[in-house]
């Protein structure tokens, strides 16, 4: 059977969930597989210890692609994701390999499944502009221009609300109108398996995790990047903006944290929970989306999901 007439599987889910170790073992087992990251983060040297990126070991046991691809103050969006990630997918599979999308980044899953516009390049002259104005204004403007894209990017994301304004001037189209020339229906090759765990469970995956983090000299990695990279996008990301707020002392508005490491812990740990809570909506619309998606709970699924990905995967056909 050619592994092109072969679904490619996408294991995604909720931070925390184990989906780096799963894809690990399926590896380990399946020496064909090779990992695609779609991970955010992870495409950003440097960034290691607050990323649970994979290890040095792990990197050179299985091949991973699409890992430590930019510097932390460089750009890589949705569109370059996909381009790379099918240039990587047709390079796996001319060698006779079996790709296997790993992460949860929405924005880089979203182009993978159902394609994006052709957008153009960045504007540094529209760009200066829109720098001068602040986190409000700058959401005032897209909120007056496109609603919709203003509610999904929400206030807080500086980047996103200059890219979408960005956009506008250039295209002379809103983002929302500009999405909806991508296709309605998602792209047949692949199979998007959502993993997730228990609020219990993972709350203390979570909790130990940060702790790990925390102990693993974390702290030493974001004085690091601030000193050769100060401003740069990534670390504005869920934990290593607390770590960047603790170095600072700011202190969040309406609640009182704790002393030293032990608050540094618990502002990560509650920033992480969100997450989870928005990532799970996300992922719960998309599966609605997505013909060929399955949700599946780790602690009482494994042994079916083993077997999913033996049927579908390893011996299926589209």
């Amino acid at each position: 059977m050619s592994i092109q007439n072969k679904p490619i599987g996408i294991l995604t889910g909720p931070t925390a969930t184990g989906k780096s170790s799963l894809a690990l073992k399926w590896a380990r087992l399946h020496p064909e597989i090779e990992i695609i990251n779609a991970d955010s983060l992870l495409v950003y040297r440097h960034f290691n210890i607050g990323t649970a990126k994979p290890t040095s070991e792990e990197l050179n046991e299985v091949r991973h692609h699409l890992i430590d691809v930019r510097e932390p103050n460089e750009t890589f969006t949705a569109g370059e994701f996909l381009r790379a990630a099918e240039a990587t997918i047709a390079n796996i599979q001319e060698r006779g390999k079996l790709p296997l999308i790993v992460g949860g980044t929405g924005f880089y899953l979203q182009a993978l499944l159902f394609g994006i516009w052709d957008a153009p390049a960045a504007d540094p002259a529209i760009r200066a502009q829109l720098e001068t104005l602040d986190l409000a204004a700058l959401y005032a403007k897209l909120q007056e221009k496109d609603p919709k894209s203003a509610q999904r990017i929400g206030s807080t994301d500086r980047y996103r609300l200059i890219r979408a304004l960005e956009l506008i001037e250039l295209s002379g189209q809103t983002p929302t109108e500009l999405q909806a020339q991508t296709p309605k229906e998602p792209d047949p090759r692949f199979r998007l398996w959502i993993l997730d765990r228990s609020n219990p469970e993972l709350h203390q995956r979570i909790q130990e995790r940060t702790a790990l983090m925390v102990q693993s000299r974390w702290i030493d990695e974001v004085k690091w990047i601030q000193t050769q990279f100060p401003g740069c996008r990534p670390l504005q990301s869920v934990g290593y903006a607390q770590v960047v707020r603790h170095l600072t002392g700011e202190k969040p508005q309406g609640r009182e944290v704790r002393a030293g490491l032990d608050g540094l812990r618990d502002e990560v740990e509650l920033a992480t929970r969100q997450l989870v809570k928005k990532q799970r909506t996300w992922f719960k619309n998309q599966s609605q989306k997505v013909p060929h998606s399955r949700w599946f709970e780790l602690e009482k699924d494994g042994a079916l999901l083993d077997e999913t990905f033996t049927k579908e995967i390893l011996n299926g056909t589209l």
